[in-house]
């Protein structure tokens, strides 16, 4: 049986404004929904400049704790990760072809999950 990801403490914080970093100098950005949801993993501190670099960066830290299903598995509080011309994006999936995100204007938005080409979908381990 699948546990039940609680998706309301997302949904409580949309259209809220967020800060790119945390108070003790960890990123956020656009992890800020999977930090929320997921508040046991350990936040990071960025230490790349450019946007590769970070990507990759994120990428090994979600693998860490996630682990990649198909797309077509997604449930809600699975995580999305979108290579976009900006770098990597990160949303969470909500439901119905919906996900949580910051995009664009620093607020926690719903969003479509068509907005992206091309995307990997994980799992909480």
């Amino acid at each position: 049986m699948k546990t039940k990801i609680p998706v309301e403490r997302l949904l409580e914080k949309v259209g809220k404004p967020y800060e790119q970093l945390n108070s003790d100098g960890t990123y956020q950005g656009c992890f800020y929904p999977l930090q929320v949801l997921y508040p046991e993993i350990r936040k990071y501190k960025l230490r790349y400049k450019t946007k590769e670099k970070i990507s990759d960066f994120a990428m090994e830290k979600l693998k860490k704790y996630f682990y990649e299903i198909h797309p077509s598995e997604l449930h809600t509080g699975d995580i999305i990760a979108a290579h976009l011309s900006t770098g990597l994006h990160i949303a969470v999936y909500f439901e119905y072809g919906k996900i949580i995100h910051v995009f664009k204007e620093n607020t926690l938005q719903i969003g479509r999950l068509k907005m992206f080409k091309n995307f990997q979908a994980f799992r909480r381990k």
